[in-house]
């Protein structure tokens, strides 16, 4: 059974336990003869080791350009890119960024639900948070026009996950995506766009264009990040900044990368050469039919084992399915009998900036059979705390 216990790991997960919260890969996906077999001729060059160009060193950049440009069918060009330690430390670098260039307290507006350590990342680098709705089409971009107009509001940075959303699987609309650049340009803030999923399309699904790649403005206002720790492996901690030149360009001069020059160019030397011989293409092409296996997997077993729980939407890729629990029941009380009786997990509506009656469920970690397990467990767990909630009436006796 899939489980995870050395001391490598930031997350334990027991053997036993089927946990449907953990948002990581299945260990057994995992590219472990593509990573040791990979060619490292660059530590053979002893600037190699050195502090790093600030942008990401030219070579890989281009490279990963040229991923990109495969993956999407649009044209990037490496000048558009800088690379970063994977999204976490991308959110917090352009978020002192932001910050740093704000007079006053800035303020960031972020999606509910959405990824709570995100948020917990843009509070340490001093914003004040306020929630924009989710629906079925993403980001509520019509509720940041009417903040910016009649609440005269005015954020310096907007947060969002536009393709695959973390938690609800949702994809930002098209229309939405062109308005949301248009209200950041006439309005002067930043978008920061965690695009974490957003080559985990399932197959025939066709994949996003990154947002930054919709931005046309002079000196650009997306910043994208991208990471290799969802379609590659998390412990890498490679990803990358795309966005207009100029954007990167001034994000480069950050005086973190002053002070310590390019973010994991050694890691850059490892995946370069797997991006250029198509293996990474290759690995991520049967990842993702891994997770639409999963995903059905998942899928069918919630409809089939917990009817009276809502889908709430129907993803065309990423690592999550979105649900909601029947009126006055509450995820946290089903957690702790889930967790502490019939070992399985899932991530309750609270730890994803919502309320309690919704509860994300990751099909990325476990084998599909042990997705179907996974969920005739918590099926139990929810029958036995809703009988403890509405006890059914036992029938009188003759």
């Amino acid at each position: 059974m899939t489980h995870q216990e050395s001391e490598y790991v930031q997350l334990k997960v027991p053997k036993g336990m089927y946990d449907l919260n953990v948002g990581q890969p299945c260990p057994q996906l995992l590219p472990l003869e593509l990573l040791s077999s990979a060619d490292r001729t660059h530590i053979k060059d002893p600037t190699f080791l050195q502090y790093a160009a600030q942008q990401g060193y030219l070579s890989f950049r281009k490279e990963l350009a040229a991923f990109l440009s495969s993956e999407t069918g649009h044209g990037t060009g490496a000048d558009e890119l800088l690379i970063t330690a994977g999204n976490s430390s991308a959110i917090h670098l352009i978020g002192t960024h932001v910050a740093g260039a704000c007079n006053t307290r800035p303020l960031a507006l972020v999606e509910s639900p959405t990824y709570q350590f995100a948020v917990n990342v843009l509070k340490v680098c001093g914003f004040d948070i306020q929630t924009v709705p989710v629906d079925k089409d993403g980001i509520v971009v019509e509720e940041i026009e009417r903040l910016l107009i009649e609440e005269k509001l005015r954020p310096a940075l907007v947060f969002t996950i536009p393709s695959h959303q973390n938690p609800t699987g949702v994809s930002l609309h098209p229309r939405r995506r062109q308005k949301l650049i248009q209200l950041a340009d006439s309005h002067g803030f930043h978008i920061l766009a965690d695009e974490a999923y957003q080559l985990l399309s399932f197959p025939e699904a066709g994949t996003d264009l990154a947002l930054a790649a919709e931005d046309t403005t002079e000196q650009g206002v997306v910043f994208t990040i991208g990471t290799f720790s969802k379609i590659f492996a998390p412990a890498i901690r490679l990803g990358w900044v795309q966005g207009r030149p100029p954007l990167t360009q001034k994000l480069s001069e950050h005086p973190m990368l002053i002070s310590g020059g390019g973010m994991n160019s050694v890691m850059a030397g490892w995946i370069e050469p797997l991006m250029k011989n198509g293996a990474v293409q290759t690995y991520l092409q049967d990842l993702r039919q891994q997770l639409f296996l999963r995903y059905r997997h998942l899928f069918r077993a919630v409809r089939e084992k917990l009817p009276e729980i809502q889908v709430i939407t129907d993803p065309s890729g990423g690592y999550y399915l979105w649900c909601k629990l029947p009126e006055k029941l509450d995820s946290l009380p089903l957690f702790e009998l889930a967790t502490q009786k019939y070992n399985v997990s899932f991530r309750p509506g609270t730890r994803c900036h919502t309320s309690a009656d919704y509860l994300r469920l990751c099909f990325a970690y476990h084998t599909p059979e042990e997705i179907d397990k996974g969920v005739e467990l918590l099926a139990s767990a929810y029958e036995e705390y809703k009988n403890s909630l509405f006890p059914r009436a036992k029938p009188r006796g003759k």
